[in-house]
């Protein structure tokens, strides 16, 4: 249970970090979050 949990945390910071490096590098964050988030909630 705690090893899966701790497995979630980071996928979550790895999805966080490279959404926020994908925004930077394409300076076009509207469209490029909406398909990390609901990628990430399935």
């Amino acid at each position: 249970m705690i090893g899966a949990f701790a497995v979630g945390l980071v996928l979550a910071l790895a999805i966080t970090v490279g959404s926020s490096m994908v925004i930077t590098n394409t300076a076009a964050p509207e469209p490029v979050n909406e398909p990390l988030y609901n990628y990430g909630d399935r």
